[in-house]
């Protein structure tokens, strides 16, 4: 190479070099400023822009050189995600830099962002992960010798373990958190978020008298922190929880509802200051709500209307918009006004529905915020509209109002199936019924809070009659105390509870189901009404099933109707007789098994350590089964984590099955109906009943026979074996056979007491 032409390329390359120096050095100054500006927009509440700003700043740092600042970044821009909804974005992009993590030695962005991961994680419920997650925080925090950061993080893991109902190590994690905020200026937003937490534990604690004593202390602490996004946001949670303890108080304290209202009027002040329209349409939503519960009620609809303004105003918000418009609703209900009632819940079910699934996605206690936020805005548009069809004369008209009340409540039952299972996927049947087949009645029991409304679909149309003096509340304690009766040690002290929710459910209807010649009733039953057979109410003579073959379905949109192919089934049986994984054995198991591949002609036949979920897996995979017999422990809580159906070696959660019973879903031949033979459901929990009632159109089957509780080993045998007999017979449904299995264990004394048979369900398709 000739000289000048080396001293170029030299030359060239120290121009490349520094070229790429002073680019790199504006790449990092633009992210530094991309960092910043997010910071801005996000103490203002803007979400969007703050997203935006933070996910161009990490496109442009580089991770490996700029750790700290790269890490910080990833942290807040799932900060942002998380505020708008995106929880699982945000839960992804952390994961995402856990690499990062392991390698950096960068201690305070380290901490901050496994301490975001564990606060994430928690609010999915995942406490085991949360708690993991937090720990390794903590062990960073202490390293960095930053009394913030480590306060941060014990307030963080205090959350953890409270999650957990771990209130004495909670409480012990937040009085250190505030021992190490000194400075009561820089420190005035955390320990603000601390106290509110210890608040939130006395809570739930039920020291309901102390906390009256101490939230005065804690509006002072907010109040003395810098106006910010953050204060007014600590000030409308102190509000919110100043609420829900004047409410458990004996006797309504003024005092608490002044501290309520100043919290709530310093917010709007601080969000009209920055402008913060997030907050601002929280203040003034719950300040409308203060003076709805005074009975203030201009006042109330002149603050919610500017609430919705507000609400409006800011780029993605129908989960605030919803609020406000089911809040003008009420508001228009007790005025008179029910036409601008109705179209103000009409408003927010349009609003709610589309973002349901992303609303409480990533919301603790997922559970009693649906019960709280969502479902009494369906109920409430129901009850409106059945008030609506009452005043109408043309009959055309009211039943085409009565359809519509229905079509509303089917809508609140696939929200519940999908924030039960956290899957959108369970509204995929989407079937409409306006009348039902001939001898065949639809039963929509509506718990109201002063009153049950029935729904009666018939093969002439829709029915309706309103129960007085049977409010949700009544309902509930009497089917509580009811389930118990039932599964206690046998004897007739159930009858009087049975005979009392017949004649708020059955009676009022009874005429019409008569008059329709009625053979097969199928049930959706609502709220508290889950939580029992229906078979098992009783007129003073005879039980209900010895009148109706009985279904109980989830909802008519949820229900598949096309009839069941009797013709050259092929069943797949299995489970297990030995006692696994902390559970009972189930002795008669192995007969029972034997007798139903007899009886069906069964090829196959798993059991006990051949029982696996693997080997059920490469059954499905190498033969097409249109019926799945499991004759095992099967568990129903109030989550999905907590209901499963046990295996030999684990548990089979609802995911698991619906991708087993999914293996068929392309062939000629699919699952039709799944058997679960030794089923319990939590004993007073709606939600566990709810679950099982759904779980047909989770694993993606048309029925699903299973038990309400788990029943004597033998009487579940002799059950099973005489279903699967009816089954074959010629023109009988699958209702009609277990109405037969069910009268026959009446006529037997042994059998006679409900406990025996009546947790036996058909769920789903009927036919």
């Amino acid at each position: 190479m000739n000289k000048p032409l080396s001293i170029f390329l030299t030359l060239f390359s120290l121009l490349i070099f520094e070229n790429d120096r002073i680019w790199a050095e504006q790449l990092t100054t633009l992210g530094e400023q991309m960092l910043e500006e997010g910071k801005a927009f996000y103490n203002k509440g803007d979400f969007e822009h703050a997203a935006m700003a933070w996910k161009h700043a990490v496109d442009r740092l580089d991770p490996e050189k700029e750790t700290g600042m790269y890490l910080d970044t990833i942290t807040h821009l799932s900060n942002a995600y998380q505020s708008l909804g995106y929880h699982q974005d945000a839960i992804s992009l952390l994961h995402g830099a856990l690499p990062v993590v392991e390698r950096s030695e960068e201690k305070a962005a380290k901490t901050q962002l496994l301490s975001a991961l564990g606060d994430l994680h928690l609010s999915y419920g995942n406490t085991g992960e949360a708690v993991t997650y937090l720990l390794k925080s903590v062990d960073e925090a202490a390293q960095t010798e930053n009394p913030r950061i480590l306060a941060t993080m014990l307030n963080n893991v205090g959350n953890g373990v409270a999650a957990d109902h771990d209130y004495a190590t909670a409480g012990v994690l937040y009085e250190q958190a505030l021992e190490l905020l000194k400075d009561p200026e820089a420190d005035a937003d955390l320990r603000a978020k601390v106290l509110l937490n210890m608040i939130r534990l006395e809570y739930e604690k039920e020291n309901y008298k102390e906390l009256a004593e101490l939230l005065d202390v804690v509006l002072l602490q907010i109040g003395s922190a810098p106006d910010s996004h953050d204060k007014a946001s600590n000030l409308i949670a102190l509000s919110l929880l100043t609420r829900k303890v004047q409410k458990k108080l004996p006797q309504p304290d003024e005092d608490l509802t002044y501290i309520a209202y100043l919290a709530l009027d310093d917010a709007r002040r601080i969000a009209e200051a920055l402008p913060d329209p997030r907050i601002a349409s929280y203040a003034y939503g719950y300040m409308g709500q203060l003076y709805e519960e005074g009975n203030r009620l201009p006042e109330a609809m002149r603050l919610t209307r500017q609430a919705v303004f507000s609400a409006q105003q800011v780029g993605n918000s129908p989960g605030i918009l919803y609020l406000w418009q089911w809040q003008m609703g009420r508001l228009f209900k007790t005025q008179g006004d029910m036409k601008a009632a109705i179209n103000a819940y009409e408003s927010a079910i349009a609003t709610l529905n589309p973002i349901r699934q992303e609303l409480f996605l990533g919301y603790r206690s997922r559970g009693d915020t649906f019960n709280e936020s969502v479902k009494p805005v369906y109920l409430g548009l129901t009850d409106l509209l059945l008030k609506q069809a009452q005043s109408m004369e043309d009959e055309t008209a009211r039943q085409r109002k009565l359809i519509e009340a229905r079509d509303t409540m089917e809508m609140l039952k696939t929200a519940e199936l999908e924030d039960f299972f956290a899957d959108e996927c369970v509204t995929a049947i989407k079937t409409t019924l306006e009348r039902t087949p001939p001898q065949t009645a639809v039963l929509y029991p509506i718990s109201l809070p002063d009153h049950l409304a029935l729904l009666v679909t018939l093969p002439d149309g829709i029915r309706y009659v309103r129960v007085p003096d049977a409010g949700s509340e009544k309902i509930k304690e009497t089917v509580t105390d009811y389930r118990k009766r039932l599964q206690t040690r046998p004897n007739n002290r159930f009858l009087y509870g049975s005979q009392q929710i017949y004649d708020w459910v059955i009676r009022p209807v009874e005429s019409d189901l008569t008059a329709q010649k009625v053979h097969t009733l199928l049930v959706a039953p609502d709220g508290a009404l889950r939580m029992i057979p229906f078979s098992t109410l009783h007129d003073g003579e005879r039980f209900l099933i010895e009148k109706y073959a009985i279904g109980t379905i989830p909802a008519i949109s949820l229900t598949n109707l096309e009839p069941f192919d009797k013709e050259d089934m092929n069943i797949l049986v299995g489970g297990l007789s030995e006692g696994r994984q902390g559970f009972s054995p189930l002795p008669s198991v192995t007969a029972e098994l034997r007798d139903i591949k007899e009886i069906m002609n069964a090829k196959v036949l798993i059991q006990n350590k051949d029982y696996t979920i693997d080997n059920l897996t490469n059954e499905f995979k190498k033969e097409a089964y249109s019926v799945l017999h499991v004759a095992t422990h099967g568990v129903f809580g109030g989550t999905p984590d907590q209901s499963f159906i046990l295996a030999y070696e684990k548990k089979l959660t609802m995911d698991r099955l619906e991708e087993l019973i999914g293996l068929s879903r392309f062939r000629e031949k699919k699952v039709e109906l799944l058997t679960l033979s030794a089923c319990q459901t939590a004993l007073g929990d709606e939600r566990a009943a709810m679950g099982l009632a759904g779980v047909a159109v989770k694993a993606g089957v048309k029925s699903v026979i299973a038990t309400l509780w788990f029943v004597d080993d033998e009487a579940t045998s002799v059950a099973i074996r005489e279903f699967y007999r009816q089954l074959k017979k010629p023109g009988l449904s699958k209702a009609q056979a277990m109405q037969n299995v069910q009268k026959q264990l009446i006529a037997q004394r042994r059998y006679w007491h409900p406990l025996y048979w009546a947790p036996f369900l058909v769920i789903g398709n009927w036919l």
